[in-house]
């Protein structure tokens, strides 16, 4: 027996709900919320949601398989590709080749800014997917740039503490074979010896 999907429009209305729905006093994210629809509602494998923060995009949510990173740089992939340009990358889809997988990469934007990406991948994309996705982009991007800021502000001040904490530090000889030769050393810098 073949499942049967929801169709796009009670997709669009039941995340439109979601959305909306939505409080800054709200521990959790209604983006988790979008994708459980997504997934239940059209079967797909793996969606992800990724914010444009700094010079890239960073996962913000994600149903299904856990990417190997959480952040790609600006033109890196299909994620960077369509974060940097704000054009749809678009691959496989309705091919039906078993050992291929299509994916389906769409800008969150609004006007000419994107603010971010949806990534779906499933076995059964469809050009109403497409379609369908790009609706959903339309709606986060919206959700984003009212009721949502809230959710951006936290990423941001998230990746600005991760940045900070990944910034260079100071050099320390990690092969210090010879002690006296070290602690000389450090007494030219003025630094105490650590012994």
């Amino acid at each position: 027996m073949k499942k049967s999907y929801s169709t796009p429009r009670v997709l669009v209305a039941e995340i439109k709900r979601v959305l909306d729905a939505w409080r800054p006093t709200n521990r959790h994210s209604p983006l988790d919320e979008v994708l459980k629809v997504l997934a239940e509602g059209r079967g797909y494998e793996t969606l992800r949601i990724y914010l444009v923060l700094g010079e890239g995009a960073k996962l913000v949510s994600h149903a299904g398989a856990a990417p190997a990173s959480d952040s790609v740089a600006f033109g890196e992939g299909s994620v960077g590709t369509v974060a940097k340009n704000g054009i749809t990358k678009v691959k496989d889809i309705a091919v039906g080749v078993p050992d291929r997988r299509p994916e389906l990469a769409v800008p969150i934007k609004m006007a000419a800014r994107v603010l971010g990406v949806i990534h779906v991948e499933s076995g059964r994309l469809s050009s109403r997917d497409n379609i369908l996705v790009h609706e959903i982009a339309h709606l986060i991007a919206r959700f984003l740039t009212s009721n949502g800021k809230h959710l951006v502000r936290k990423a941001r001040e998230k990746a600005a503490v991760e940045a900070a904490e990944n910034l260079v530090k100071p050099y320390r000889a990690t092969s210090d074979k010879n002690p006296a030769e070290t602690n000389l050393r450090r007494a030219a810098a003025g630094e105490a010896s650590r012994a």
